[in-house]
């Protein structure tokens, strides 16, 4: 059996900002750590080791007391921060965005996600690189070569070119991701796209939504790479997508990772955000704002959103309170539980409502154009039908891509026609 590395998480913040070791404690737990101490200071930032020295020797006393392998920072830490901080503790040490990765290296799983995570590893890696090489020359590390050249240089240099050649290889995957959305739009099937805080139950929603079984293990980041189903509401096709999750203060290098499943976002017709509904309200309306922000980030804003209230099954009280918190954020929200398969049907109809790409139209016919008229009708939805005198009446429903075609065949007609639109119909964001 293998034994976890023990492991300190730590962080240092201001007054007014909030603790949060306890979703750093989870990511390490995803990361397969044993964490045996947490560590806290509320001060300003330190240059050499972001908490104070004084702390910083607390720390490394503790370290050796508990055997500790490997000391985590929730705070992004500068290249002479690590330096200072391993020499001092005597131990690897890491930060947060580090063990992010750490995770999505273990859970990629198409060779796009591999690439972007080694493309974000190497690109901190190798501001270490530049630290590492002054710290050379300054003589505190050894590391010469032949000809006066060192290691570490030698070592950067390769790390630059292959940042090089997988930019080269994103590009061409995100090309041909550029063409499949173009067609994809062109097509005019609505995309729905799941999204929220990790952890709020995206792949469970998914698998209702669609019956595929995605994989869930209650951990962040589940998903790492955009799955996508057809799915059929009320009669009409439209493509839903399982997406990566958010996570509170989205470091850059994280959101330009995972420019492809963003994009998937921002090219949707309609967004599912996701909330744990039986959080406290602290949380809800932290992660909420998160969500927010990293859309925000792609160019997706509120009007273009329904928030999907999940896990509504483990409420007892205080529901009327946490659906307020989100209504200041978001307009329309529905309140379901995937697991249990309830409050699908509300949410059914809202989909529909949101993505709804028809128009719908009043037309008057003389009765004597009515046989003529089924056969140009035939790729409508008939609303309703009546006869008033001579008139048939009839309230249809057509694709806005087959307007143009209709009005043409309708003028092909000898006769009285009189078109009215009837402005029911919801029109998604272009």
């Amino acid at each position: 059996m293998k034994v976890s590395t023990k492991v300190a998480i730590v962080q240092r913040r201001l007054r007014r900002e909030r603790n949060l070791l306890f979703e750093l404690k989870e990511l390490a737990k995803a990361a397969g750590y044993d964490v045996v101490l947490e560590l806290e200071q509320v001060r300003k930032p330190d240059s050499r080791y972001q908490i104070g020295y004084g702390k910083a020797k607390e720390l490394a006393e503790l370290v050796k007391e508990k055997d500790i392998e490997k000391v985590i920072f929730f705070n992004e830490l500068k290249p002479v921060q690590i330096h200072n901080l391993s020499k001092l503790l005597g131990v690897d040490v890491i930060d947060r965005i580090t063990l992010i990765l750490e995770i999505f290296a273990r859970r990629a799983g198409s060779k796009e996600a591999k690439l972007q995570i080694e493309l974000a590893m190497l690109k901190k890696q190798l501001s270490y690189l530049k630290e590492q090489l002054h710290l050379a020359k300054l003589g505190e590390l050894p590391g010469y070569l032949g000809g006066g050249e060192y290691i570490i240089d030698s070592y950067r240099e390769h790390v630059a070119r292959r940042i090089t050649k997988i930019k080269r290889e994103l590009e061409k995957i995100r090309a041909r991701k550029n063409i499949y959305w173009r067609r994809r739009s062109l097509a005019e099937v609505p995309t729905i796209v799941l999204t929220g805080y990790t952890g709020a139950g995206k792949t469970t929603l998914f698998e209702a939504l669609t019956g595929e079984k995605g994989y869930v293990d209650g951990k962040p980041f589940a998903t790492l790479s955009t799955t996508s189903r057809r799915i059929t509401i009320k009669g009409k096709t439209l493509i839903v997508s399982d997406t990566i999750g958010f996570i509170d203060s989205l470091p850059p290098i994280l959101v330009e990772a995972f420019y492809t499943t963003l994009a998937e976002i921002a090219y949707s017709d309609l967004v599912l955000l996701v909330v744990d509904i039986s959080e406290p309200c602290g949380e809800i309306k932290r992660k909420v704002q998160a969500s927010l922000e990293a859309l925000r980030h792609v160019g997706v804003f509120e009007d273009n959103i329904i928030a999907v209230l999940n896990k509504i099954d483990l409420v007892n009280n205080g529901l009327e309170e946490k659906i307020e918190i989100v209504k200041e954020y978001v307009d329309e929200f529905v309140l379901v539980s995937a697991k249990e398969r309830n409050g699908l049907e509300i949410l059914y109809d809202k989909i529909y409502a949101k993505t709804r790409k028809y128009q719908h139209l009043q037309l008057m016919i003389n009765m004597n154009l009515l046989k003529k008229i089924w056969k140009i009708l035939r790729k409508t939805k008939i609303l309703s039908f009546q006869i008033s005198d001579s008139t048939a009446i009839l309230k249809i429903e057509i694709e806005r891509s087959d307007l143009k075609n209709l009005f043409y065949q309708l003028r092909e007609l000898d006769g009285d026609i009189k078109i009215k639109p009837i402005n029911t119909s919801v029109k998604v964001r272009a």
